[in-house]
């Protein structure tokens, strides 16, 4: 008799399980069918997102490539003002080194004309 007792309790605990199983397995039956749903939604997008990227990323490799191409005119435009810099300062070293000196011998030579006049004017003052 006892075991018939714990046959029908286990039995019963059996039952209960199995019918609060049933909740539970179609719960996850429902969630499987949505995260299908969404797996697909988001292979559906997956695609033209990819082909976006890859423009995208076709493009962005023009423009990398352009910005590098500038930098590289910017780059020779540069040393070519340094250049016309360091050429504009060699002429104007030959210019001084020509022109200072005569200039200096005119300035000089006025200075010394400047006295003589001043001498003259000062001998015919006292006569």
């Amino acid at each position: 008799m006892l075991l018939t007792i714990s046959v029908s309790v286990i039995a019963a605990f059996i039952v209960i399980f199995v019918l609060f199983l049933i909740p539970v397995l179609l719960q996850i039956r429902r969630m499987s069918r949505e995260l299908e749903k969404l797996i697909e939604t988001a292979r559906m997008q997956l695609t033209p997102l990819s082909h976006d990227l890859t423009i995208l990323s076709f493009e962005l490799k023009g423009i990398f490539q352009s910005i590098h191409r500038q930098v590289d005119k910017i780059e020779e435009g540069v040393t070519s003002v340094r250049n016309a810099a360091l050429s504009l300062k060699r002429f104007q070293e030959e210019v001084q080194q020509i022109v200072e000196e005569p200039l200096l011998e005119l300035a000089s030579w006025v200075k010394s004309m400047k006295h003589v006049v001043e001498a003259f004017l000062r001998i015919f003052r006292r006569q």
